[in-house]
């Protein structure tokens, strides 16, 4: 048998294998969170958010500039699936290479150990493809796919020049040779330029040189005849020289060049110093033949040149690009982007922390080590609350809960993809009660599809691989546990992360899943040769090798294809277009010329890519009240027109804009002026004719600011531009029509909610006041609005819905069912019970789950319009939540929000005359209730419409009926 080639053939098979796998499953389109940005900010060559990804960016624009609009988005998800594919391929090369130097490297292998060489690197690299996070970025526009290309690519390559440097010191034996001038070094010249291209795409990559230093070292420093004390000093020495290299490159070079260059007054002419200087290094070094410092000088001069890309950012920022994010197109701006200083910084090793005694953090308070517990944010006091220390707060939750969780995803199981959804195995008895799978709460098949069983067969089998690795070949065992844990803990120490994640962080660690699962290959090869061996007495030839290769075939059944098979399912965007309709029907619900307020990453970027790529609605100014909170996003927005749409009335001076923070603000009554007559002229803009009348003049509202302490409030610096917006429009006539997303909290909406007038997802800012928590309906103007929506596949129950898609989807049935209520109270009952009929067969509940609100808002438009059998219909669907909400409740207030929605459930049996059903729902509340850990005392029964009960709720406190909270719309 030819080994080369087969191992050559079995590699190709995997990279296939890998790379149909991700087309199958490809996203066709945008997805939400970075990926618009990033599609948008490729295909332009515009500038994305710090520090940016240069070089992702020009194989981006290759990828994509001869592709039609439509298909700009496939084309770059394309680039994600085929560096992952790579990636599998590259695993599985070396997981074969540890197998062979775990197995000793015998001169003469047998055709059993190559069978259990590549048997293990297949299921290894498998397990991999088909892990949770990996899975999820291989499909998307995401760096985080090629920056993982290029960690298994050095990992690799530092493979290849071990196996070169050790045949070139055989051919050598006897003769005096210098480790440095080996020419197996050209693959550390190549690792270097690797990295410098790997600055420009994510930082993560740099993190394996403590793994490519270590293998070095063993490979061509470590002697047998070492003691142990030699052997760790020579290790901890190789730490403190990777380290060095680290810091040289990051913050070293990344930073420090740039620094240096806006210090010094004269960048070009100290860019051309530093070349000038590295190119005589490389030649100095050479002439005068230092091996050992010609590499060092070599290697820093590739990744200079890696590092170029950056020019890129640079030069793209000084077109001033729509998507200009920092607005990097001076030294000192281009420095600060790089430093990633608009999310401010971190502390370490000191800094102000939590007090448990005054329940805050001080900035200018003590300092103490290593503090965890240092934001100032008075929401994540909290959560501060729970824990007894730092040192709690760290393993408790930056390890557990933001590290083990997600590593444990991915080799054991996941319950849901519910935020903070805890892993589980699926073996009884293991398993909390509480992870366990209930009928109640998964409504949907998306819901059920997201629940991942793997039996921790994976971890076993991992941890069954490294405890091979380290018993035979513990060098590259620690090598790889080194590479594990500073792309997981080390990590998770540098992030220093805070409580209350928008999102799940699971793919910053992929990094050290990968590494994890060399291990899993390690395992099989260790459970492969046990076989192998235990079967070599009694068999020969192809029975041999054919009963190991049936081990490992149940192996693989066990491990990667059942992985395969359970994340299949939650790992299809094939069929998923949620984003993109999301933000066609967001810019379609506006007017000509609008200005509109967002929130965050759904609701911004998602719109940046269909304005930038498909030309939708490049009339729009999407203002994103996050940026809005800096000086030169406002500064841009002010002074910049960004594609069809002019720069915004903001009467600002720069030094006003530049001095913005918050401020303290005293809740008072302020005003926009209306001209009438004005507004009556173009009341298609605003308002129809018959409504006139209503205009305010001037328009006055209370605007009380954000709570930011018990006795003090505050506006922060998007509040104070956005309020500015809107005063100098309405001085210049009201010209532009000013939006905001119903996605942004109503802490940023300026107290405005008497004055919205819902347009589709967005509610328009209208000088008639009213009293709507939704905004008031306009029949001439909002059905309209709807009547463009578009739902691709959201009927299909075929098609994978995540939590965070459904609570953006669920936003739907909110905007559907007010329009349809509200126009049925005004008269036009069939034209909104046509409305939420078109939304319920384009949305049904089934492929789309929602919770008891949006069901019983539903169930009241439908009241609305006449329609008692779909609130019945509704209501019964609803029943299995709200005693669900009722079982699980952890508090008081959980508890008192599930008998709220119990009294509305019982409020729509009523008024839609079910007796039958309100009587048995009665009968199972009571039932529930009788089991209760609190009393209900007749004056909270009656406050949350609930029947007086036969007897008293068995034991538990009272729960008082001032509990309650206000009631949902």
């Amino acid at each position: 048998m030819n080994w080369k080639t087969t191992n050559r053939i079995v590699a190709s098979a995997v990279f296939l294998f890998a790379l149909v796998l991700y087309l199958l499953t490809m996203a066709p389109t945008v997805s939400f969170w970075d990926s618009g940005e990033f599609i948008a900010s490729v295909h332009g060559l515009q500038v994305m958010h710090p520090p940016g990804a240069p070089f992702y960016m020009l194989l981006g624009r290759l990828f994509s500039m001869f592709m039609p609009a439509e298909y700009v988005a496939l084309s770059v998800n394309l680039i994600s699936v085929l560096a992952s594919a790579a990636t599998i391929l590259f695993t599985y090369l070396i997981i074969v290479h540890l197998t062979r130097l775990w197995q000793g490297n015998p001169e003469t292998p047998t055709t059993g150990h190559y069978v259990v060489r590549a048997s293990a690197g297949a299921i290894g690299a498998v397990t991999f493809a088909a892990t949770d996070s990996f899975w999820f970025n291989a499909v998307e526009a995401e760096v985080y796919a090629l920056s993982m290309f290029f960690t298994a690519t050095v990992v690799w390559l530092i493979m290849k020049w071990g196996d070169q440097a050790q045949h070139e010191e055989e051919l050598l034996s006897g003769n005096k040779h210098h480790p440095f001038r080996l020419d197996a070094n050209r693959y550390l010249v190549l690792i270097a330029y690797l990295f410098g291209l790997a600055i420009g795409v994510h930082l993560l990559n740099l993190l394996a040189m403590f793994f490519i230093a270590l293998i070095v070292f063993f490979t061509e420093f470590d002697r047998p005849d070492w003691t142990t004390t030699q052997r760790w000093k020579g290790i901890v020495l190789t730490g403190l020289i990777s380290a060095v290299a680290f810091f040289t490159v990051y913050p070293g070079i990344i930073v420090g060049l740039p620094s240096l260059a806006d210090q010094s007054g004269t960048p070009l002419f100290l860019f051309l110093i530093v070349v000038a200087a590295v190119t005589y290094g490389v030649y100095y070094t050479h002439s005068r033949r230092m091996p050992a410092a010609n590499i060092v000088a070599m290697c820093f001069a590739v990744v200079l040149i890696g590092y170029s890309s950056y020019a890129l950012i640079f030069i793209r920022s000084q077109a001033e690009p729509p998507i200009d994010l920092m607005d990097p197109d001076t030294e000192e701006s281009f420095v600060s982007y790089l430093k990633r200083e608009q999310y401010g910084s971190t502390p370490l090793l000191r800094g102000a922390t939590f007090n448990d005694q005054s329940g805050q953090v001080n900035p200018q308070g003590e300092e103490s080590l290593f503090p965890r517990r240092y934001s100032t944010n008075p929401q994540h006091w909290r959560v501060y609350e729970r824990y007894s220390s730092d040192l709690s707060f760290f393993f408790d939750y930056q390890i557990g809960h933001m590290y083990v969780r997600y590593f444990l995803w991915n080799f054991a199981g996941r319950a849901s993809d519910v935020q903070d959804a805890p892993a589980v195995t699926g073996i009884p008895g293991i398993d909390p009660a509480s992870t366990a799978s209930s009928g109640a709460t998964m409504q949907t098949p998306s819901e059920e599809a997201s629940r991942n069983v793997y039996f921790a067969l994976p971890l076993l089998l991992g941890l069954l691989g490294a405890f091979f690795h380290f018993s035979y070949d513990w060098r590259r065992a620690f090598s790889v546990f080194i590479l594990f844990f500073v792309t997981g803990i080390g990590i998770i120490i540098y992030l220093n992360q805070t409580p209350m994640q928008p999102r799940e962080r699971d793919y910053s660690y992929v990094a050290s899943f990968f590494a994890f699962s060399m291990w899993v290959g390690i395992g099989a090869a260790g459970l492969l040769q046990l076989a192998y061996e235990s079967l070599q007495d009694r068999l020969r030839g192809a029975s041999l090798h054919g009963s190991v290769l049936g081990v490992a075939a149940l192996l693989f059944l066990m491990v990667p294809a059942w992985m395969i098979g359970q994340n299949y399912d939650d790992h299809d965007r094939s069929g998923n277009y949620v984003a993109w309709d999301y933000a066609h029907n967001m810019l379609m619900s506006l007017d000509e010329n609008a200005i509109l307020f967002t929130n965050g990453d759904n609701d911004t970027y998602p719109l940046w890519y269909l304005q930038n790529v498909e030309n939708v609605r490049p009339d729009v100014r999407v203002v994103n009240l996050s940026l809005l909170n800096t000086s030169w996003y406002t500064e841009q927005l002010m002074e910049e027109q960004a594609l069809a749409s002019e720069p915004l009335p903001i009467s600002m001076t720069n030094d006003r804009v530049n001095s913005l923070g918050y401020i303290r603000w005293q809740p008072r009554t302020v005003q926009l002026p209306v001209n009438k007559d004005r507004v009556a002229q173009a009341s298609e803009m605003f308002v129809t004719s018959r409504d006139t009348s209503q205009l305010e003049s001037p328009m006055s509202w209370k605007l009380t600011g954000r709570p930011f302490s018990q006795d003090l409030n505050v506006l922060q610096a998007a509040d104070q531009v956005a309020y500015n917006i809107l005063r100098t429009n309405a001085e210049n006539g009201w010209e532009r029509p000013v939006y905001f997303a119903i996605t942004v909290a109503p802490s940023g909406q300026l107290d405005l909610q008497n004055f919205f007038q819902l347009e589709g997802l967005t509610f328009r800012v209208v000088p008639v006041k009213h009293s709507q928590q939704m905004g008031r309906v306009v029949p001439e103007i909002t059905p309209a609005r709807l009547d463009q929506f578009r739902f691709t596949n959201l009927n299909d129950s075929g098609v994978y819905f995540n939590e965070n898609t459904r609570r953006m989807l669920d936003a739907y049935r909110n905007v559907f069912s007010h329009t349809a209520e509200r126009l049925a109270a005004q008269g036009h009952a069939q034209e909104g019970r046509q409305l939420i009929e078109r939304l319920m067969a384009a949305m049904p509940f089934s492929t789309v789950a929602g919770d008891a609100r949006s069901r019983i808002l539903m169930a009241r438009a439908f009241e609305a319009v006449g329609d008692s059998a779909r609130v019945v219909e509704l209501m019964e669907a609803a029943e299995p939540l709200v005693f669900g909400d009722l079982r699980t409740a952890s508090s008081r207030r959980n508890f008192s929000f599930a008998l709220q929605y119990a009294g509305m459930v019982r409020m729509m049996y009523q008024q839609a005359g079910a007796q039958e059903s309100l009587s048995a729902f009665d009968n199972q509340l009571e039932t529930l209730l009788a089991q209760a850990p609190y009393q209900l005392p007749p004056d909270a029964r009656s406050a949350f419409g609930l029947p007086s009960a036969v007897t008293d709720s068995a034991g538990g406190a009272n729960l008082p009926s001032n509990l309650q909270p206000d009631l949902p719309q």
